[in-house]
């Protein structure tokens, strides 16, 4: 029995010793085939420069090495690390989130930020991961005049939800307009999918119902508009406390999809969204702007469906080129498109001769006139 009895105490305190055991070992970096990795921490404010002309990165903060040809990991914000804001002078863009749909890419979905004189002012999509880089980069929604959607895919929406929710938080008041596509047989209107998310009585997250209820005392209004220009029109959208929004329809397969052009401060923004580039309105609606953010979805070449949706390199250089634009900047990056820096140059040179740059998450562009 006393055998017995003993070997009863071990086995209740055999796990408790080798949990201790390891416990040990991780604290001394040894012992029982563990390895301790010490990450480095990451490289916040760096500045980048094209191989044909500089652009001008207000605390930037990805590595510039992602503009050498490289992929780079995008940034990762640590426990007492700086935030990552755009700076406190003139217009700057933000990207938020430079990646695709794909979560093996290491970036966070598309989003970008348009910064004025150090305020967040203009929120362009919200793809999945891109709240987190909202925090980091140490806006508040309470300063956003506007959010644009440019369409209602998961890798463009997938985090407005979390930045509604987190604005619960902080002491906003006024009405917030959100902007985006009308819908179709295959998705919802913008205002539709507002409702579907927020909706008092039916909505996925109705906790949230007072953000669409204009008489709500503790929350602010989500104020939900469709944009729906003619086929070949670039509509004005929005004009308020000198910024100036306008829009136009562009082509992403069967998805409705918007582009959009910021003005504020004379300086001109384009983001050309998803799209297959062949419509003729991005050059329209990017004319002479001071900075384009285009697509880098596909490789030169692509075929099929992708090609159905996205704009390979020379079809950007190309419009770039007719629209006159003074910088341009690819995002949207994908695996099927990273590590192939220098063709997509190489393509986008033959018609395009201004500053080219390649995004990294929390990346930011100073505008200049």
């Amino acid at each position: 029995m006393a055998t017995a009895h003993a070997h009863c105490w071990f086995l209740t305190l055999a796990p408790l010793l080798l949990r201790c055991i390891g416990q040990a070992a991780i604290a001394l970096g040894c012992g029982i085939g563990l390895t301790v990795v010490a990450w480095p921490a990451p490289r916040l404010g760096t500045t980048a420069m094209a191989a044909d002309g500089l652009l001008s990165l207000a605390n930037a903060g990805a590595p510039a090495s992602a503009n050498a040809g490289a992929p780079a990991p995008a940034s990762v914000h640590l426990p007492g690390a700086p935030v990552v804001g755009c700076g406190p002078k003139g217009v700057a863009l933000q990207v938020l989130g430079s990646g695709g749909p794909e979560l093996q890419d290491k970036r966070a979905s598309t989003s970008y930020l348009i910064w004025r004189a150090g305020v967040p002012r203009v929120l362009i999509d919200s793809g999945g991961g891109s709240a987190l880089r909202f925090g980091q980069s140490g806006a508040t929604l309470s300063n956003v005049d506007v959010i644009l959607l440019t369409h209602l895919h998961v890798d463009h929406t997938a985090d407005l939800a979390a930045l509604v929710k987190s604005s619960f938080f902080e002491d906003r008041h006024r009405k917030l307009p959100l902007y985006g596509p009308d819908g179709n047989q295959f998705f919802p209107s913008t205002t539709r999918f507002i409702q579907t998310l927020f909706a008092s009585s039916d909505g996925a997250y109705r906790y949230l119902g007072n953000f669409l209820n204009p008489n709500a005392t503790d929350s602010y209004l989500l104020d939900a508009h469709n944009v729906v220009p003619a086929a070949h029109e670039v509509q004005q959208i929005y004009d308020s406390q000198g910024t100036r929004i306008l829009a136009t329809t562009v082509v992403h397969g069967s998805v409705p999809a918007i582009a959009y052009r910021v003005e504020l401060d004379n300086v001109s923004i384009a983001f050309s969204g998803d799209t297959d580039g062949n419509n003729g309105n991005l050059e329209r609606l990017a004319h002479n702007v001071n900075l384009f953010i285009a697509h880098n979805a596909v490789p030169e070449g692509a075929s099929g469906v992708e090609r159905s949706l996205h704009m390979p390199p020379s079809v950007i250089g190309t419009i770039a080129s007719a629209a006159a634009v003074k910088q341009l900047v690819l995002s949207h990056r994908m695996l099927r498109t990273l590590g192939h820096e220098t063709e997509s140059r190489a393509a986008i040179r033959k018609s395009y001769a201004g500053p080219v740059m390649f995004a990294d998450d929390l990346q930011c562009f100073q505008v200049l006139p």
